[in-house]
């Protein structure tokens, strides 16, 4: 019997679920700020790490700017041929095509449970490698474990919540012309993420967007809500400008993140709808995960 492929590697289906899930995540605004009916953002993304995009090499991943339209529970964001909708009132995930004119819909909550079922297999799967190994000759052994050794350790699940502490730099910076103050957010004595915040620009009704936000993301493992406790050390320093993710998420994932422009207006709810004429697909296969991951075959001695 032959082995199946290795679901730790890149090219398999669940490694690619979790990686995709993160990167779709990471283009959608961490803090937006929404004093007001609706805002549009205007922002230029660079994901490191991440699978490449359509047309790129893994070398090469050019900044991609993106706009966010936001208002209550419904945000939007546009880049170069893709729309994405999170609607919370309705808990779907809205992926849409205007290239093909077709767009597809998933279930927020079957999309949460399958990745919750996926940090359970992946660390069933662990304990059976780490059970298997002690059987294994020598050199195998070393090989095995030189292959848990270099996974990220929150690949397997949520981690214990880190100690965050927010320290100003002391820097004022004015970057895309908002005048910003410079803070370094550490988790448990690591510097982890750098923000460009603008006193200038409310944050006052973002909460109710986080709090959906954080609840969805709650307990998804690497792209767990412990990414957006941040927001409750900053919420009282100014609207995030710029954010630079220094510690990768996930163990690959890192960002830079700029806002250029920030509008605000009443939106439309038509923008958080699939457009009319736009014919509906099939969504991508979510993947079922069963309580405890199949026998691994015997080792080859």
């Amino acid at each position: 019997m032959k082995p199946e492929r290795d679901p730790f590697l890149p090219g398999s289906g669940l490694f690619a679920f979790s990686l995709v899930l993160a990167v779709v995540l990471a283009l959608q605004p961490l803090y937006p700020s929404v004093g007001f009916a609706g805002m549009v953002l205007t922002e230029k993304t660079q994901v490191v790490g991440g699978p490449p995009m359509k047309g790129q090499s893994a070398a090469g991943q050019p900044s991609r700017e993106s706009t966010t339209y936001l208002q209550g529970k419904k945000i939007r964001t546009e880049t170069a041929g893709r729309i994405w909708v999170l609607d919370f009132e309705k808990g779907l995930l809205i992926t849409i095509n205007p290239k093909t004119k077709t767009y597809t819909e998933m279930s927020l909550k079957d999309l949460k449970q399958a990745q919750k079922q996926a940090m359970e297999w992946m660390r069933g799967l662990r304990k059976q490698m780490e059970e298997q190994m002690k059987t294994m000759p020598p050199e195998q052994r070393k090989a095995m474990q030189q292959k848990l050794d270099s996974l990220p350790a929150d690949l397997f699940g949520e981690q214990k919540s880190a100690k965050l502490t927010v320290k100003p730099t002391g820097k004022k910076e004015d970057v895309n012309g908002f005048s910003c103050e410079v803070y370094d957010v550490y988790e448990d004595g690591t510097l982890t993420t750098r923000y460009w915040l603008a006193p200038s620009v409310s944050t006052q009704a973002f909460d109710t967007y986080q709090k959906e936000l954080s609840e969805w993301l709650g307990g998804m493992g690497p792209l767990g809500a412990n990414r957006l406790r941040e927001w409750e050390f900053i919420r009282d320093k100014g609207f995030p400008i710029k954010v630079a993710r220094v510690k990768p998420i996930a163990g690959k994932i890192s960002f830079n993140r700029e806002v250029l422009q920030v509008e605000e207006k009443s939106l439309s709810e038509d923008l958080f709808r699939p457009p009319k004429g736009y014919k509906r697909t099939q969504a991508p296969t979510i993947p079922k995960f069963g309580a405890k991951p199949g026998k691994m075959p015997p080792p080859k001695h």
